[in-house]
């Protein structure tokens, strides 16, 4: 009787733990679904937001080209900051590190779940990487060679605290310099930078059909409304 005692105890606090820990999991999961919801808005910003991004610079090539002494500037002064200026994506990472840093993946019993959380993280950190090393490493050449060509005189507000959005430039003006080797050079990385944010742009695409897929599968295991 006594055996028997102690054995029920056991399988009560073991079946205790198991609830406690499923709790937990499910716990995590609406944390992480929270996340899910906060990234998609983001998402739906930022994709018509490169969309546009990738139509001023095509617009921007094409006037690059048009450039020559008769034309000026060929009113190109209003796109240079679309070169290196770009909002950002901000992970919503909160429940993912508290999943790593705390054990909390052990707790999802479910493989297929964790999977799915663990690769739409990489997913998600592997385009960082992708923005990072393209765009972010152009910026500085870019920016450099825009001093050489650009009089930036013409727009005080680049030296204040103002917005990018109030920045006021010329409609035409004049640049530094119509050497050729300088303007192909800037053409050509201006070009590779709209290429950058083109592969971005897919990166984006890619990541907001992940997070619904990864929502909406959580969503249907957990019995999530």
């Amino acid at each position: 009787m006594l055996f028997l005692a102690v054995f029920c105890g056991f399988l009560a606090e073991y079946q205790l733990e198991h609830m406690i820990e499923n709790l937990r999991a499910r716990q995590y999961i609406n944390s992480f679904i929270q996340d899910l919801k906060m990234d998609e808005k983001q998402f739906d910003q930022l994709i018509p937001a490169f969309i546009e991004k990738d139509k001023l610079l095509d617009t921007f090539l094409q006037k690059i080209r048009g450039i020559n002494p008769a034309t000026g500037a060929n009113g190109t002064y209003k796109y240079i900051r679309q070169t290196f200026a770009y909002p950002d994506f901000v992970y919503t990472d909160r429940t993912i590190q508290q999943l790593k840093n705390s054990g909390g993946m052990r707790v999802i019993e479910n493989r297929a779940v964790s999977d799915s959380i663990t690769s739409y993280d990489a997913a998600i950190r592997y385009a960082a990487i992708g923005i990072s090393e393209g765009v972010k490493d152009l910026r500085v050449p870019v920016m450099l060679l825009s001093f050489k060509l650009f009089d930036l005189r013409c727009c005080p507000e680049l030296g204040t605290s103002v917005s990018p959005e109030q920045f006021i430039f010329p409609e035409q003006g004049d640049l530094l310099t119509y050497e050729k080797k300088t303007l192909t050079e800037y053409f050509n990385l201006v070009q590779e930078i709209k290429r950058q944010f083109a592969l971005y742009l897919l990166d984006l695409k890619f990541l907001k059909e992940k997070n619904k897929q990864v929502y909406e599968y959580l969503k249907k295991e957990y019995n999530i409304e």
